[in-house]
């Protein structure tokens, strides 16, 4: 029987260009999870301003493993219990990219440690050696996620390479330095980074729109005309659901009982997304979040000011700002972007560097985890709670480092926040049945911060990693031993590239003291 689409199948109409998610009666025949052509997805979701002491208050000695029933997750990290067995903290990892000192610690911190998280490079060193203003100096290295992009083989490509996205509506203060370093992640080139959207529908627009490498959306239709299409159906409040409806029919009938109810669930699901981004879309009101679509993600401008935004609760015209809401529409349309297979290479910052935002509406059940009591309304400043009390010790006690204050549970309660949204996202992929496993086992999702905790140094880096299609240890908690005689973040950049995209790359970042990148051998299977 000759099959009738392909894994990248689509729902074509006025202006709309809907990729559907995978359908058993239609894939091609031997497409199962470890063969040749299965997708390989990774997913970088990053938190600012480092960990409070709980994040390590379960983690092994120096130099040693606990795996399953051994592995206790900390009290931050409970939100990931449904994923426990396919995940991996790796501890006592440092980047050493701009110190030959043991104890990595620089000014201006924030924006530094930011843009060397995925290049391991310094950006402020890239920009003296050119005799550079560093105030306006916009330079870094090309980032772990676009390396993947750029390298991993046509059969790895989709319509959008990779998807920016974020939650920062309140952009905080650059530390005397661009823009660029503080809401972004992704760098295409040592002279392009790639602006992290944190507009819902200029996320949702990118997904429906992008349509299949430059082709028209229908059959004889101009790119032109699709786009007046598009902004017809914006104009009149068309549900792009009913711009595809012919198509879906067609194909309903073409299709096995059990894929017609997932095609049908698909569009049920869309249409909830849909509602749901142009209502958190509209209490979006600042002019600088823009709400056009991203047909290919462009360079970070300079923004108008600082401290323009909104924080939790701020009243717009169309009602509140509501954070958790904008969080979970952003979760809604990363897993339809991976689902769909529009793009395997995320970035999610879920707030910026030197974060400025007050998470007011912590729910009770969030902030008991960590023993806060709930106090409703209350505002935790996020940039305040991270140099409120709380530190951990360079010296050592017992194989681990010590306390030297324990961390203020203001600044726990966030992190746990963070935490838990991400956690819905490793879940809701690890729903999606895939081949002989879920999207989650055929990912690597990274889960971290640019910086260890209140000192801003940037070594001990709390990291989650989930997912790894067997590459890499599970239900595990794997640590490195203390300063001096760590890793590298870079090597885990390194051990992804080559060992689970087999990328042959032979070398990633700098490394001042001259150590050479080497695999980390502990965390694989």
């Amino acid at each position: 029987m000759k099959r009738l689409m392909t894994r990248r199948s689509l729902l074509r109409g006025a202006g709309v260009c809907l990729a559907l998610p995978w359908l058993e009666s239609l894939a091609p025949r031997g497409a199962r999870a470890g063969e040749a052509g299965t997708p390989k997805r990774f997913l970088l979701c990053t938190f600012p301003n480092g960990a409070p002491h709980h994040w390590w208050e379960t983690a092994p000695a120096f130099g040693k493993t606990l795996k399953g029933a051994d592995f206790k997750l900390p009290r931050v990290l409970e939100h990931f219990a449904p994923v426990k067995s396919k995940m991996l903290m790796v501890s006592r990892l440092g980047n050493y990219t701009w110190s030959k000192e043991q104890s990595p610690s620089l000014e201006p911190s924030h924006s530094r440690c930011t843009a060397a998280l995925s290049t391991c490079v310094d950006a402020d060193q890239l920009g003296r050696d050119l005799g550079q203003d560093l105030g306006e100096w916009v330079g870094n290295g090309v980032s772990v996620d676009q390396l993947i992009v750029q390298k991993a083989g046509p059969e790895q490509a989709t319509r959008i390479p990779s998807l920016q996205t974020g939650l920062g509506v309140k952009p905080g203060f650059f530390d005397g330095r661009s823009y660029a370093y503080n809401q972004a992640v992704s760098w295409k080139s040592p002279r392009e980074p790639l602006k992290r959207s944190v507009n819902p529908k200029a996320v949702f627009d990118a997904l429906v729109n992008a349509g299949a490498a430059g082709a028209a959306p229908v059959a004889g239709q101009t790119a032109e005309q699709a786009r007046i299409e598009a902004e017809r159906r914006a104009a009149t409040e068309k549900s792009v659901i009913d711009a595809v409806l012919a198509d879906a029919n067609s194909l309903m009938s073409k299709v096995g009982s059990e894929d017609r109810k997932i095609v049908q669930q698909h569009l049920d699901s869309l249409r909830e997304i849909e509602k749901n981004v142009t209502r958190i879309q509209s209490t979006m009101t600042p002019g600088s979040l823009g709400c056009d679509p991203i047909r290919e993600p462009g360079v970070v401008p300079e923004p108008p000011g600082q401290q323009e935004g909104l924080n939790e609760n701020d009243s717009t015209e169309a009602g509140e700002y509501k954070h958790d809401d904008h969080a979970n529409v952003m979760i809604d349309l990363i897993v339809m972007a991976i689902q769909c297979d529009v793009t395997r290479v995320v970035t999610h910052m879920l707030d910026d560097a030197r974060s400025e935002f007050e998470y007011r509406c912590i729910p009770a059940d969030v902030r008991a985890k960590v023993g806060l009591e709930y106090r409703e309304g209350s505002s935790l400043h996020y940039h305040a709670c991270q140099h409120g009390p709380g530190n951990l010790d360079s010296a050592t006690q017992d194989g681990r480092y010590k306390i030297a204050a324990e961390s203020n549970l203001d600044f726990a309660a966030i992190n746990c926040w963070l935490g838990q949204k991400t956690a819905q996202l490793a879940q809701r992929l690890d729903a999606i049945r895939e081949g002989d496993g879920t999207v989650l086992d055929h990912s690597v999702m990274v889960y971290m911060s640019e910086m260890r905790t209140h000192d801003h140094d940037a070594y001990d880096l709390p990291i989650v990693l989930l997912g790894g299609d067997g590459v890499f240890l599970n239900d595990a908690h794997v640590a490195y031993e203390a300063v001096g005689s760590d890793r590298q973040l870079r090597d885990l950049w390194f051990t992804i590239m080559n060992q689970y995209y087999d990328l042959g790359v032979a070398s990633f970042g700098d490394d001042l003291r001259g150590t050479p990148n080497a695999l980390l051998e502990e965390i694989l299977r």
